[in-house]
């Protein structure tokens, strides 16, 4: 039997207090401009401190589920260690953190690709196969935010497409091998698997459909692909981005390089893009901005042939952000008439970054979809 946390405990002995007390808590996250990480950090902080074991192995679980990093954790209980005498609770703390991340280390694997790349996998949770494929200026700890709730009835494998994480890399980028990537893990699979993909990683995976027989179902959010012919004039301004983006990175201004791929690329919008450095995911997104340059460049070279998909037979669903630009929802569109059976479902008041603005959302439409098809 499951333990109870002591807000489920209090809920049972009064639902009206529990109802108030949850009114403050969300009156409280709403009242000043610390973003959720910030939030959970000043608390595992506070719980550490005080030598509250069970509210702080309570939060450090949920830090690791939302893919808050060991090194912040740790950074954020030793602060009050420099301004308390508290030295017993604070060392208790981190050995709880580091049970904490232990429990929930994932099993990586590796797979060869066509080329010989060693393509690094995480497996976690139980039940039928699901692979999900990120997009750019990220690695598999993208999908932090949905995980919990995908793993909960499924194995879920989380690859790191080659040039970060686990994953290889080659001396020349093409990205029809970044196809083969996704073709070769499922090929190593020993069933059938259903892919989840976002962004650049849904093209991959939508051309791995045509080198595998090992796609069962398949989920595609907002795959970058145009569907309209680009006039000169906006390919040689992409172009300007691209290599406004590219100077960034070699000036050593990464932050400024992906903030300007949010904004001049995705169209992202002012408080998306604040929200963006508050995640969890931001410092990875730093790290790997170098690889920004060479996708969008091969995105805007990649041509989508509606012809090469006619006997396209898996179940498939397009996922669209209710916000995000035209050029997606014209994508939609081509995609939907292209891939024969496929269904789109629309994530209301997102754009392109529901994953992590909308988790919870993102993850119940997909297990829907998979449930029902």
């Amino acid at each position: 039997m499951t333990e109870k946390i002591p807000s489920e405990r209090l809920r049972d002995a009064n639902a009206e207090v529990a109802s108030a007390f949850r009114a403050m808590r969300q009156a409280i996250e709403k009242a000043g401009p610390l973003d959720y990480a910030t939030r959970e950090y000043i608390m595992l902080a506070t719980f550490a401190a005080a030598g509250y074991e069970e509210s702080f192995r309570i939060h450090v679980r949920r830090a690791v589920e939302r893919g808050l990093p060991i090194a912040a954790v740790r950074q954020a209980v030793l602060v009050p260690f420099g301004a308390t005498t508290a030295m017993l609770p604070i060392v208790n703390a981190l050995q709880w953190i580091d049970e904490a991340y232990d429990a929930h280390r994932p099993v990586m694997e590796t797979v060869r690709s066509r080329d010989g790349t060693s393509i690094g996998y995480s497996r976690t949770g139980d039940g039928p196969l699901l692979l999900l494929v990120h997009g750019s200026t990220s690695e598999r700890s993208r999908w932090a935010p949905v995980l919990p709730r995908l793993q909960r009835s499924r194995t879920t494998l989380a690859m790191d497409r080659r040039g970060r994480g686990a994953s290889g890399d080659a001396a020349e980028y093409r990205m029809e091998e970044e196809f083969a990537d996704v073709a070769a893990l499922l090929d190593s699979l020993s069933s059938p698997a259903d892919v989840v993909a976002h962004s650049y990683g849904a093209i991959c995976a939508l051309e791995a459909t045509l080198r595998t027989r090992n796609v069962r179902r398949l989920v595609l959010y907002e795959p970058p692909i145009g569907a309209k012919a680009t006039a000169a004039e906006d390919a040689a301004a992409f172009n300007a981005v691209v290599d406004e983006i590219e100077r960034c990175i070699e000036r050593g201004e990464r932050a400024a390089g992906l903030e300007t791929f949010f904004n001049k690329v995705l169209r992202m919008p002012e408080a998306e893009i604040v929200r963006a450095r508050g995640l969890p995911s931001w410092p990875a997104r730093l790290v790997l901005a170098h690889t920004l340059p060479r996708e969008l460049r091969a995105t805007r070279a990649y041509r989508f042939d509606a012809g090469r998909f006619r006997e396209h037979r898996i179940p498939t669903l397009i996922v669209l952000g209710g916000d995000s630009p035209q050029r997606y929802k014209d994508t939609t569109a081509l995609l939907r008439e292209s891939l024969p059976g496929s269904k789109v479902a629309v994530l209301a008041g997102q754009g392109h970054g529901g994953i992590d603005g909308a988790p919870e959302l993102f993850a119940a439409t997909v297990m829907d979809f998979l449930e029902r098809n």
